[in-house]
């Protein structure tokens, strides 16, 4: 199996009270696990914040691009998240409810990230096999992903990481082009 990771490359609607600290924008908090150097901070209860990803061809510095030619989609393509968070809360958790913005079938995740003053806590989302429910990925549906973060209580969170991993089966063309690009013959 093959794993590419989308990362964040814009910020869509937002509310005022998702406050981005060490970047300009949101997305630029959220693409690299750097804890507090930057980070998306809130503490407003049901205030929401979307985030734009890359498409699965552009290049970034954690994705080479991927062609939809490279993509076995008779096999199984999984999508999930990937967080890391923290409560700034001395005892209480934070939680941030993350869905798939603008696909049906795929319900909220709530994530509770723990209470640390210095330690950011992973939490991955579950890998999705489908779409909507009941469809398989197809590259189309790969293309232009969001995910929508809502503020759940008022425990203040700070994010540092928001990325999508898409796993898949690279297509049999895809491996012979690298083995030639590497220069063995597998």
């Amino acid at each position: 199996m093959a794993t590419m990771i989308l990362l964040p490359n814009a910020t869509g609607l937002f509310n005022f009270n998702w406050i981005a600290v060490g970047e300009t924008n949101h997305h630029q908090c959220l693409d690299d696990d750097n804890d507090g150097t930057s980070y998306s901070k809130c503490n407003d209860d049901a205030v929401t914040m979307i985030i734009e990803y890359y498409d699965p061809d552009d290049v970034t510095p954690v994705n080479g691009g991927v062609a939809e030619a490279e993509i076995d989609f008779d096999e199984t393509v999984s999508v999930r998240f990937i967080s890391s968070g923290k409560a700034v809360h001395r005892t209480n958790p934070s939680l941030v409810d993350i869905e798939y913005e603008g696909l049906s079938g795929i319900t909220a995740e709530s994530c509770s990230y723990d209470a640390h003053r210095t330690n950011y806590e992973t939490i991955n989302g579950t890998a999705h096999t489908t779409y909507d429910g009941s469809n398989p990925w197809t590259y189309a549906r790969l293309e232009g992903l969001e995910l929508k973060c809502t503020k759940d209580g008022t425990v203040e969170v700070y994010l540092s990481y928001l990325a999508i991993e898409v796993t898949y089966t690279a297509t049999v063309s895809a491996v012979t082009d690298n083995a030639t690009f590497f220069g063995a013959n597998f």
